[in-house]
């Protein structure tokens, strides 16, 4: 990636923080569209973004819904290294496509890790036989999810008005029955992982099928909730220095009400729900460190039922849903997200 020349601490510009908003909104719309709702035309709009790309500030994505996240298996991983190999086994990872977030976290252990896996049996091998083998790793804990907050499409740096956001929004897709994932919806989401905004035309040279039939099969999987379009940039450049991850307790009656709750807060990024004493994980963006405690305050006052039994700053992320991050947040490389991939040995 080619520097883009933002000193550390540095802002993206308001034009640059309006357009990301836009695409944050909908990911995949033209640059007419694009155009219209940050004032300016689209060769203009299509010329900031690729500048803002080149440089790693900013990227789109695909992200798996929120159906096919509830269906996969997904592990929260607090990992121990050997003294001075924090930095190694966290690149080490990071190269790992169903490992989709690596972070280097101020905490009783050194790293922070998303895994997901289509089936719990490759999973488990892997946490139990793969994971301990990595040079490096001395411990792992392991957290498995029982339910997926859906967060990740609802944030966004609400720079745009009201009323220009709801004109670009997406439309809801007509609603289809839902089916599993196919080779060919794999191949698919597995194309535009490096970029959302890949064409129809071009998907279909590398999927080999028609445009057409990419078009009918993206509509499908995201009206089924099986695929979602993100953006996503360099967050300390658009003011969000710092994040953290949180661990709860509360009644487990109340752990739908307080997931679907949490997802309304700006500062949250992940949400899940625990198989363990400590039932759930927030995870949530902060402009500084300083905000952490009182974010705490605010959600034990909204929230009288959650115990906050660990809070952890997150020192640095390595890798973000299959983005490699140099340490300012921009995108040095993609891994493709590949759950697929990972399988037992027999």
């Amino acid at each position: 990636m080619q520097d883009s020349g933002t000193e550390p601490g540095w802002l993206l510009s308001e034009a640059d923080l309006g357009l990301i908003d836009a695409l944050q909104i909908n990911p995949r719309a033209s640059w007419v569209e694009v155009g219209a709702a940050t004032g300016t035309d689209p060769v203009t709009a299509a010329r900031r973004w690729q500048r803002l790309t080149a440089s790693g500030e900013a990227w789109t994505t695909v992200a798996l819904g929120r159906r096919q996240m509830n269906a996969m298996n997904m592990a929260f991983l607090e990992i121990d290294c050997a003294a001075g190999a924090a930095v190694e086994v966290a690149d080490a990872l990071a190269a790992a496509g169903h490992l989709i977030t690596v972070q280097h976290v101020a905490a009783d252990h050194d790293l922070f890790v998303i895994a997901v896996a289509a089936s719990m049996p490759a999973l488990a091998d892997y946490l139990l036989t793969g994971l301990p083998r990595v040079p490096g790793v001395t411990k792992v804990r392991v957290h498995l999810a029982t339910r997926v907050f859906d967060a990740s499409r609802r944030w966004r740096l609400r720079v745009l008005p009201p009323a220009v956001a709801n004109a670009l929004a997406r439309r809801p897709e007509t609603a289809e029955p839902a089916r599993l994932m196919d080779e060919t919806d794999r191949r698919l989401f597995k194309a535009l992982l490096a970029d959302g905004r890949t064409g129809y035309a071009e998907l279909a040279g590398i999927v080999g099928v028609s445009e057409r039939t990419v078009q009918r099969r993206l509509s499908r999987l995201a009206a089924t909730d099986d695929i979602d379009f993100r953006c996503d940039l360099a967050r300390r450049h658009a003011g969000w220095h710092s994040s953290a991850v949180l661990w709860l307790r509360m009644p487990d009656g109340l752990l739908e009400e307080t997931g679907r709750a949490l997802l309304g807060w700006p500062e949250t990024r992940t949400c899940a729900a625990l198989a363990g004493a400590r039932n759930m994980l927030l995870t949530v963006g902060l402009h500084g460190v300083g905000d952490l405690h009182p974010l705490v305050v605010r959600l034990e006052e909204r929230f009288p039922h959650v115990n906050v039994t660990d809070r952890q700053i997150v020192l640095r992320q390595s890798k973000l849903y299959g983005r490699r991050l140099d340490p300012e947040g921009r995108c040095t490389g993609v891994v493709p997200i590949d759950p697929w991939d990972l399988t037992p040995h027999t």
